[in-house]
């Protein structure tokens, strides 16, 4: 288990003053320390933002069905997913910590991104290969991303419709029964990894984020190609 940096060639020597070790087979640093001493990597792991989740020990994708907004057939659409984590960030003061851990109820924060370099290229190609998950056009935001698409006529569904609307059915905005029924028709695909990853997904937070795992359809996915192996390691999820 460690997590793995975007360390510079110029900065390789004060990563490993602090603990980075480089691993020769991935060809990048990585901190195979406590996670309570990721903090320590903030220049890297906060280099382009000021916030960040590094998943533990599993990623997620949420698939539900909705009717398409064009043809009116019910399609798939699908999101990722975030459990427990390390949350990594600044607001000023210094790079801060915090680990979210479930102390009862276990969790999923649905998640997203438009940017379908963010997936670990695994996932990616199983996303693609499984689900009419692909890049393209949205006249509503006037730019590409990456989007479901609609399984019967192909029309993009819109990620803010999926992920931000309350009638969605991925995102559980919703009460009591109603909230019992729409998280049962859901289908969670439990991702084990083997090391720690920081994702720059859209990660969101809600009350309901016990009722994925509390009522939804819940199965393993092992994306490892080695049977000896249940979670997958970082070399293989991207592709080294």
């Amino acid at each position: 288990m460690g997590l793995f940096l975007n360390v510079p060639y110029a900065e390789k020597d004060e990563a490993k003053a602090l603990g980075a070790k480089w691993n020769p087979k991935v060809k990048k640093w990585y901190a195979d320390v406590p996670r309570t001493d990721y903090v320590k990597f903030a220049k890297w792991i906060l280099r382009d933002t000021d916030d960040a989740v590094i998943a533990m020990d599993y990623i997620f994708i949420v698939e539900g069905q909705r009717p398409c907004w064009k043809c009116g057939k019910s399609t798939r659409v699908v999101g990722l997913g975030v459990g427990e984590h390390v949350h990594i960030f600044d607001v000023g003061d210094g790079p801060q910590y915090e680990i979210v851990e479930d102390d009862a109820d276990e969790e999923l924060h649905l998640a997203w991104t438009d940017c379908e370099e963010d997936i670990p290229p695994k996932v990616r190609r199983y996303l693609k290969e499984q689900y009419s998950v692909k890049a393209g056009y949205s006249k509503t935001i006037n730019r590409t991303c990456f989007a479901n698409h609609c399984d019967c006529c192909g029309a993009l569904q819109g990620n803010y419709f999926i992920f931000d609307e309350v009638d969605s059915p991925l995102t559980l905005m919703v009460e009591g029964d109603e909230l019992v029924e729409q998280a049962g028709k859901l289908n969670v695909l439990t991702i084990p990894i083997e090391d720690d990853l920081q994702l720059d997904w859209e990660v969101g937070f809600g009350s309901n984020d016990y009722a994925y795992f509390a009522y939804g359809q819940c199965k393993e996915l092992v994306l490892s190609s080695d049977p000896k192996n249940d979670s997958i390691s970082y070399e293989e999820l991207y592709g080294q």
